[in-house]
């Protein structure tokens, strides 16, 4: 099930990240390193407002809605989610003209509307999309996901190219699009059609378990921009934009490589200890962790071979001396944070022990920033990212002994340690050639297509039960009759 589920999502986890990636790569061709400076900031301003406006809401959807099965209690549930996503709305419009008078930038009436309606826009986006997974319905999820990326960076590519190359432009553009997106997805799963107060209890209830989230959300954004805020506090909104471009870039490989293991795996977990089930809702999770695993070891110890060619290849020249010097670093922060957050974190929540995930996340960003501003002492921005990244690796130590020590879950270091083989041999493949001799493009392909094989012949050759299972469902599928 949990498979099959994955692979559902799969389209969504994929495509959308991918455009996302794009226009991160493509705003150091048309936008100065103060201007992606700005645009980092707003959209980081954004996660934050979404996590203090929308969060304690979606995860409490996430986690409850399931539990709304007969005909009055939906109808409940719907009029306290409209009156719940009208006021948030409002509050988050106020709060991102906040953020953005804090930023040291000149206030234009452009970049004011552009970025609220930016940061509105996509939030209710965000929220639509766990809606969607609250309910399983995958169609509705893809479609919230896939909107404003996809759609969003052709806008706001055009805009910025036929009107000027600013942030207030390209946010324009994917606010535009994330409206358009907007409508047919709350259509879809009902949204919006029953307007009404909240019910007492359903707000009560998730206030209760909600908002612990938000604290560790808001908390947790510190540990993820944290190497931004420091930046710009004591270096300048220049280095903000050289900094954010390897940063963000390794952090979102790694995002959407986590995502495509674990837009299923939450919702069958609540389902199964709803049902009774509590060791097999565990062992969805213990699953899910070694799957992540499999897919971010090699990921990560790739990008170390390959870092530089890839950004000679991508990233414009102003960018890439920084880009080239955090991306590794990056990469490896994001790594361990979604394997922690996907894996050791769903515990926590599973079991609504979110106090707890709370004090993680809160001991967690004070170690980011301090490393922060150490490394951005001793070795400038880049050192800032390194510093980032032994917060990070803090902290995911101590969420794995308190999932695994209080509340059970059991931690598949058997698959960890076959799955670091393969990455090992995987690593030796990539260090035993000269794959620049083959010219940067050349050398950057067959750089990943060996790694790629090498990994994928040490991983059969290490779970041979799963390799046997794996052909026999493709050899009975060639042998199904049409």
């Amino acid at each position: 099930m949990l498979i099959r589920q994955t692979l559902l999502y799969l389209p969504a986890q994929l495509v959308g990240p991918l455009f996302q990636f794009i226009a991160a790569v493509a705003w150091t061709h048309w936008l100065t390193a103060e201007a992606y400076g700005v645009l980092a900031l707003v959209i980081a301003a954004q996660e934050l407002i979404y996590f203090t406006c929308f969060g304690w809401w979606a995860h409490a959807t996430l986690r409850y809605l399931g539990e709304a099965r007969t005909g009055c209690e939906r109808k409940r549930y719907l009029s306290s989610e409209s009156g719940v996503l009208a006021a948030m709305t409002i509050l988050q419009a106020v709060a991102t003209f906040a953020a953005l008078a804090m930023i040291d930038t000149p206030m234009t009436p452009a970049l004011a509307l552009s970025a609220v309606a930016f940061a509105t826009t996509r939030s209710l986006a965000a929220y639509l999309g766990d809606r969607a997974r609250a309910e399983g319905r995958i169609g509705a999820y893809t479609g919230a996901q896939l909107v404003g990326p996809t759609l969003g960076f052709g806008l706001a590519f055009a805009a910025v190219a036929a009107i000027e190359p600013s942030p207030a432009a390209a946010l324009a553009g994917f606010a535009i699009a994330q409206a358009i997106g907007l409508y047919p997805v709350a259509r879809a799963l009902g949204v919006g059609r029953r307007i009404g107060w909240p019910q007492r209890a359903i707000l009560a209830r998730a206030l209760v378990f909600g908002m612990p989230l938000v604290g560790a959300g808001a908390v947790g954004w510190l540990s993820v921009n944290g190497v931004r805020l420091v930046v710009e506090r004591f270096d300048s909104l220049h280095a903000v934009g050289l900094v954010s471009v390897g940063w963000g870039l390794g952090l979102r490989l790694a995002s959407v490589a986590a995502m495509l293991f674990t837009a299923a795996a939450f919702p069958l977990a609540v389902q199964t200890l709803q049902a009774g089930r509590r060791e097999e809702a565990l062992r969805h999770l213990s699953i899910n962790g070694a799957l992540l695993f499999g897919l971010l070891a090699p990921m990560t110890a790739g990008l170390f071979f390959i870092a530089r060619p890839l950004v000679e290849l991508m990233i414009a020249e102003p960018f890439r001396a920084v880009t080239i010097a955090v991306l590794p670093a990056a990469m490896l922060a994001g790594a361990v944070r979604n394997w922690r957050v996907h894996f050791f974190d769903q515990p926590f929540l599973l079991f609504e022990r979110t106090g707890l995930l709370m004090g993680i996340n809160i001991a967690e960003a004070a170690l980011v920033l301090v490393f922060c501003a150490l490394g951005l002492v001793k070795g400038g921005p880049a050192g800032a990212v390194w510093g980032a990244l032994a917060g990070i690796v803090a902290g995911a130590a101590l969420a794995a002994g308190l999932a695994v020590m209080r509340l059970g879950l059991v931690a598949p270091w058997g698959a960890v340690a076959r799955l670091t083989l393969a990455t090992a041999a995987m690593s030796a493949g990539l260090w035993a050639f000269d794959w620049s001799t083959l010219g940067p493009r050349l050398g950057l392909v067959a750089a990943i297509v060996c790694g790629a094989s090498v990994y994928a012949a040490a991983t059969a050759a290490l779970f041979p039960d799963l390799t046997r299972y794996l052909l026999g469902k493709a050899q009975a599928r060639r042998l199904r009759p049409v």
